[in-house]
């Protein structure tokens, strides 16, 4: 896994040969840092808008995105692959979470390098990476994927644990996770969580896990083709996440000392047990101290996208049931993603 800065990391991503236009697929927060990204580097963006049926409620009266050079209303696959041919799209990422699987769905029918749509909730659901990590052997965080709040207070009670982190199944989503300290408190932040997930997801799924350690970090990466033809993952960001606290305000900075060889080996074996073989990815990981330090990094969640919801950095307390929503507030994007034409 090589680390590059984000300069070279843009050099890198499209090196590989020539793009034609970029389709973002469900920007519905305006599509993050990803057209103006390309934009830079004179690259024709493309918004690929789902129709008001097909979006999560929370976004079905979003305003249309800003800043790209077309839009393709998705109604049904067969138009809007056609529609994309059309315009000459050549490559295509998610604006999300919620863009995710239809951005590979899209891809694959384009013809264009890219990940198998039929595991696509690798690439978002937190609760299928845990579950696809432990089955591999790499460690990971136990958990229960559920939409049942009985579920969720079962497995608690089976697994005992200082705290628990109960969030979203669906990475990305702009919803506070919730630390709970026992099961009075799963079920009575249950329901709040339950709606607005809900809302803002096609998966009304939780995640109820072992609280991940304090010591946080965010691993921002691009993939592609290596010369073996193997997926190659680039490190173009690590940042250490500081908590808020008598220290000073929360904010990242960059990890200088040993984590930083055991984080990104750590993120190369996910990100191949996930299925990620092109583009960008966002990478969050707990590593050095709890009950956890002693198995090495963590992953807490990963999405194929280089944006994240600043709900998904770290949960918030609770000594009961709470308004559960976030404001989508992305990371930024730290280098144009790598596609190549087929052609």
């Amino acid at each position: 896994m090589t680390t590059l800065p984000s300069s070279s990391a843009v050099a890198a991503a499209l090196r590989a040969g020539p793009i034609g236009a970029v389709a973002v697929v469900a920007p519905y927060d305006g599509g993050g840092p990803y057209q103006w990204a390309f934009e830079r580097q004179g690259l024709r963006t493309v918004a690929v808008l789902p129709e008001h049926r097909l979006r999560p409620p929370a976004y079905r009266n979003a305003p249309p995105p800003v800043g790209y050079g077309d839009r393709v209303v998705h109604r049904g696959l067969r138009q809007t692959v056609k529609a994309l041919r059309a315009l000459g799209v050549t490559a295509v990422v998610a604006g999300g979470a919620e863009g995710v699987e239809l951005a590979e769905r899209i891809a694959w029918h384009l013809g264009l390098p890219g990940a198998d749509p039929v595991s696509s909730e690798l690439r978002y659901d937190r609760g299928a990476q845990a579950a696809r990590l432990s089955r591999l052997g790499i460690p990971a965080l136990r958990g229960i994927r559920t939409a049942r709040p009985a579920d969720a207070v079962t497995w608690a009670r089976s697994h005992p644990a200082a705290r628990y982190l109960l969030a979203p199944a669906a990475v990305g989503t702009p919803v506070d996770a919730v630390e709970c300290a026992d099961e009075r408190q799963i079920g009575a932040a249950w329901p709040a969580l339950w709606h607005a997930t809900a809302q803002h997801s096609a998966s009304p799924h939780l995640v109820l896990s072992e609280l991940p350690g304090r010591h946080r970090y965010t691993v921002d990466t691009v993939t592609r083709p290596g010369p073996d033809g193997r997926p190659e993952h680039l490190v173009t960001g690590l940042q250490a996440d500081v908590p808020a606290g008598p220290a000073g305000p929360a904010g990242p900075y960059a990890p200088d000392g040993p984590p930083a060889p055991a984080l990104t080996r750590y993120t190369a074996r996910v990100l191949d047990a996930l299925g990620v073989v092109c583009g960008p990815a966002t990478t969050r990981l707990a590593y050095g101290d709890g009950d956890t330090a002693r198995r090495g990094p963590l992953l807490i969640c990963a999405i194929a996208a280089p944006v994240m919801a600043r709900a998904d950095e770290a949960p918030r307390p609770t000594t009961g049931c709470h308004r559960a929503s976030g404001v989508p507030d992305p990371w930024p994007a730290p280098a144009v993603p790598f596609f190549r034409d087929r052609s």
